[in-house]
């Protein structure tokens, strides 16, 4: 891809990240999840985001993440730890966007242009809701507890 074209890219992504953001800020009290408090919030208590995010799940990621998000060809994205960027949702959010390309270590596809701004919020609330529910169930530990900082923001691979 050209200099050009990926500035564009870069550029884009980055304005529709920027106004995730946003609109996280923005977001009435229904909002029950944030890594940080400049995070933008998902509604894990609104079960009909829950279902939409869910059914986005298994059409867009289940094949490679497993049916609930517990991971198979790719990595757990239910076990409170995010492996490409970090554990923030606007972090989720760009990954998904953008993708991850072969030259960082993966090979997932950008999903930005097929999918909503909407749509991918869905995805990470429904993620995020799974994640809840495990840590609930003592299945994982939770990476939000004393403020875990390993948890919430991984290195950049070289």
């Amino acid at each position: 891809m050209s200099g050009v074209k990926l500035n564009t890219v870069f550029a884009k992504v980055t304005a529709i990240a920027l106004f995730a953001m946003a609109l996280g800020l923005a977001v009435p009290a229904v909002a029950q999840h944030k890594a940080n408090e400049n995070d933008m919030e998902v509604p894990t208590n609104d079960m009909k985001v829950v279902e939409t995010g869910k059914a986005w799940y298994a059409r867009r990621c289940s094949f490679c993440h497993g049916s609930d998000g517990h991971g198979a060809k790719g990595p757990c994205l239910s076990c409170g730890v995010f492996k490409y960027t970090g554990n923030t949702n606007s972090d989720i959010y760009v990954t998904i966007a953008t993708g991850v390309p072969r030259n960082l270590g993966g090979t997932m596809g950008a999903f930005g242009t097929t999918m909503s701004l909407d749509e991918i919020m869905s995805v990470i609330t429904f993620l995020r809701w799974e994640e809840k529910r495990r840590i609930a169930a003592n299945e994982i530990p939770d990476p939000y507890k004393n403020k875990n900082e390993e948890a919430m923001v991984f290195p950049k691979s070289n």
